[in-house]
């Protein structure tokens, strides 16, 4: 069985107060930077760029890895037992809850940590050392997280298993 992912809280972040409160106390407000962009940004893409022109108004919008640890994000997967646990693995220091399912040895889990925490795991599931169908469940998740805008990956390299039609990710640090 493949498994199957739902991104399912990402953080909602108060854009009413927080830009405005560092326009009092810093003299800008980090959200101009965002506001700039030729593309709507998603909140949470927003909120990396406010923390990215937090110290620096003059600051690249494009956020660092360092910043990941402030977004948290959880999701709801469902797979078969081994998979799942292979999973977890990868997913080792984010915070879990387990369940079984109607189905005979398939379990659900709900599965929550930082954009740092996610982007780690995703890296640690989509290596050749990792079982088929426990790449392509990291696979989905690596999907869901690039489609609501946070690609928290740019630094990698994705390419076809030559095994499969998943897809695995090489660390290409930037020069």
């Amino acid at each position: 069985m493949t498994p199957e992912v739902l991104l399912i809280a990402t953080p909602s972040v108060n854009f009413d107060t927080f830009p405005s409160a560092c326009r009092q106390v810093l003299g800008y407000s980090p959200l101009r930077a965002a506001s700039t962009t030729s593309r709507e940004l998603s909140e949470v893409e927003k909120f990396l760029s406010c923390l990215a022109n937090f110290r620096d108004e003059k600051a690249v919008q494009h956020p660092s890895p360092h910043l990941f640890s402030h977004v948290a994000c959880s999701v709801f997967v469902v797979a078969d037992e081994r998979d799942l646990r292979d999973i977890l693995e990868c997913c080792s220091g984010m915070a879990f809850v387990t369940a079984d399912t109607l189905a005979r040895n398939v379990t659900a889990a709900v599965v929550s940590g930082t954009l740092a925490q996610w982007r780690d795991a995703v890296a640690s599931g989509c290596v050749p050392q990792v079982e088929p169908s426990v790449r392509a469940g990291f696979n989905k998740i690596y999907a869901l997280f690039r489609s609501v805008g946070l690609n928290a990956w740019s630094d990698y390299r994705a390419r076809e298993a030559p095994d499969n039609n998943t897809l695995l990710l090489e660390h290409k640090p930037q020069r």
